[in-house]
């Protein structure tokens, strides 16, 4: 079985866990507060600049030309997501100007930044792609609840095709990396990236 399998499953009670907070429930049902979610999407920005800097300093560590080149196109893809937010925040009131990191928030984008700085290319992406997974599966999970759903946008953005691509296309990047890696190393990244995205959830669960 492929490693990002392995990882996946070794760790889908905390995939669970997500399905079910408050937060992702209020989503899937459309009873989430408004305000809830805009504060929401307020913190979601600092991830896609943490996730930009990680996919940055990832390709700057590949040895591998396929690497680069599927890192770059993913870096290329947050920026465009960035952009697309800023287009996304204006249409839900959010004022990004004055926002500021919760600690939530900040426990993971400081987790990502700290294991892209001292870690290799291939760690680096072992804390990533949990993220990445856990959204398409989440949106998968949330895709039969989208008429007359406020939040049927995110939902759809999440169980579309393409976003689950874009986290096969990391996973593809682990599973044939020639890179050595400490595969006890791997399932801690893995699994903290993981608690860290349920810590998110449940932040913007108490309504």
């Amino acid at each position: 079985m492929p490693i990002s399998n392995t990882l996946w499953e070794s760790h889908f009670d905390l995939a669970l866990l997500s399905l079910e907070t408050n937060f992702v429930q209020g989503i899937k049902t459309g009873s989430l507060p408004k305000n809830i979610f805009q504060e929401y999407v307020a913190q979601d920005y600092f991830f896609l600049e943490s996730f930009a800097r990680a996919y940055g300093l990832a390709v700057s560590k590949s040895k591998n030309k396929n690497s680069i080149k599927v890192l770059s196109q993913l870096l290329v893809g947050v920026s465009e997501e960035l952009i697309l937010h800023e287009t996304y925040a204006k249409e839900w009131d959010i004022d990004l100007t004055n926002n500021h990191i919760k600690p939530a928030t900040e426990n993971y984008t400081k987790f990502l930044d700290e294991v892209s700085k001292k870690q290799t290319a291939v760690e680096i992406m072992f804390a990533m792609t949990p993220c990445m997974r856990l959204y398409s599966w989440l949106g998968k999970s949330l895709s039969n609840n989208v008429l007359n759903n406020p939040y049927k946008e995110w939902i759809i953005t999440y169980s579309d095709e393409t976003f689950n691509n874009l986290a096969k296309s990391l996973e593809n990047l682990i599973n044939s990396s020639k890179e050595p890696y400490d595969i006890n190393l791997a399932n801690y990244l893995y699994k903290r990236a993981m608690e860290l995205e349920l810590e998110f959830f449940n932040a913007y669960s108490n309504y």
